[in-house]
């Protein structure tokens, strides 16, 4: 018989499981949301390569070839990831944890 702490780590992973599904969800059921994701991954991804290589062609190479693999090949995996930085940065995982640790008190 598993004792309440094995449930709750169970249940914190199928809760960061929802949340990486909600941007693929959401994209689909409001496509709009594509073009606002993709305009996201594509300031992010350049800022953050100018920021690393400043200004230059190879600055433009990179962050080419990172937008077309991460924003137009493979946009529901990198809007999920990105969706998840984001929560782990502000500090909703602790959150999540706390919500699905409650349940069992």
């Amino acid at each position: 018989m598993m004792n309440s702490n094995g449930n709750v780590i169970i249940f914190i992973l199928i809760a960061f499981a929802v949340v990486l599904l909600l941007p693929p969800l959401i994209i689909t059921v409001f496509p709009p949301a594509k073009y606002l994701f993709a305009l996201i991954m594509v300031f992010i991804l350049f800022s953050t390569v100018r920021g690393y290589l400043g200004d230059g062609v190879l600055t433009y190479v990179i962050s080419g070839i990172l937008i077309y693999f991460l924003v137009f090949k493979y946009l529901m995996v990198t809007s999920s990831l990105w969706v998840f930085q984001i929560l782990l940065g502000v500090g909703f995982g602790s959150v999540i944890m706390w919500g699905v640790g409650t349940r069992f008190r």
